[in-house]
């Protein structure tokens, strides 16, 4: 009789499965942002694969609940970046105004021109950054947040981050 499979795994076994593993910090992006010449691909400094949530149904029957699947929700997705000599806080905060301008309140777009929006692929690596692991292609991004950004004298051996937060319709694994 075999022994309880729980109990036999061995180091040797858990290594056959995961091997080296993965790294989160081999990635690259592709994000451009609309109405520049501006692509993002180095400058993002950590980031998640985005959620995706499946709603549920709750349908009452004689004293149980039947859960079925609902619709399916994106999250917002929010990630870091690092400031670039150009000024990528500047550079997002005149996408941001072009959407939705600070003073009037009013757009730089029309509703049939669809610019103010950009597709975005997330790219993982494997360990030696050759073989590529997952792929996600976030449609239609918009920039819906940019944090503070922090400054202070006491800051020392670090470079200046800030997260930004982006609303997307959906996202697919390419």
């Amino acid at each position: 009789m075999a022994g309880n499979l729980k109990n036999d795994l061995t180091l040797g076994d858990f290594k056959n499965v995961v091997g080296m593993g993965t790294r989160p910090n081999r990635y690259l992006v592709d994000m451009n942002i609309p109405g520049t010449n501006y692509t993002m691909t180095v400058e993002v400094s950590a980031l998640s694969l985005p959620g995706a949530q499946l709603g549920t149904i709750y349908v009452p029957f004689r004293g149980r609940t039947l859960k079925l699947p609902g619709d399916r929700r994106f999250s917002p997705w929010s990630f870091t970046v690092y400031d670039t000599k150009d000024g990528l806080w500047n550079v997002l905060h005149d996408w941001s105004n072009n959407i939705n301008n600070y003073r009037t309140n009013e757009t730089h777009y029309t509703a049939d021109d669809g610019v103010y929006n950009s597709n975005w692929t997330i790219s993982h690596y494997d360990i030696n950054g050759d073989r590529l692991l997952k792929q996600v292609r976030l449609y239609n991004c918009w920039l819906s947040n940019v944090s503070p950004f922090e400054l202070a004298y006491g800051a020392m051996d670090t470079m200046s981050q800030f997260t930004c937060t982006v609303e997307y319709e959906w996202f697919e694994l390419i």
